[in-house]
């Protein structure tokens, strides 16, 4: 008689739920310009950094313009990094 193939049973892990909103680190932000949370997500969505999906349950940044909560995004966290360095907002200022 062959096997069945069984799954085994679902055991919840230590981690955080996926869903729960997270502060960003502390280089995402951009001159109080934006709030950024890091997220997962159950759908998937486009960076509009490198115009490839966030698949779902994957870490990455929403992305708010303060007072324009219609242009929330949601970015990758690289392609966040490297739009900020892009557009200047990480410059050391210590002289390095």
């Amino acid at each position: 008689m062959p096997r069945k193939n069984r799954r085994a049973p679902e055991t919840p892990l230590g981690s955080p739920s996926p869903l729960l909103r997270q502060h960003a680190p502390s280089w995402a932000g951009a001159d109080d310009a934006y709030d950024v949370r890091e997220v997962g997500g159950e759908k998937e969505y486009r960076c509009p950094g490198c115009d490839h999906l966030v698949r779902a349950g994957a870490r990455h940044l929403v992305v708010v313009p303060v007072g324009d909560t219609d242009a929330r995004r949601h970015w990758h966290t690289k392609c966040w990094q490297s739009d900020l360095r892009r557009r200047g907002f990480n410059r050391r200022t210590d002289g390095a």
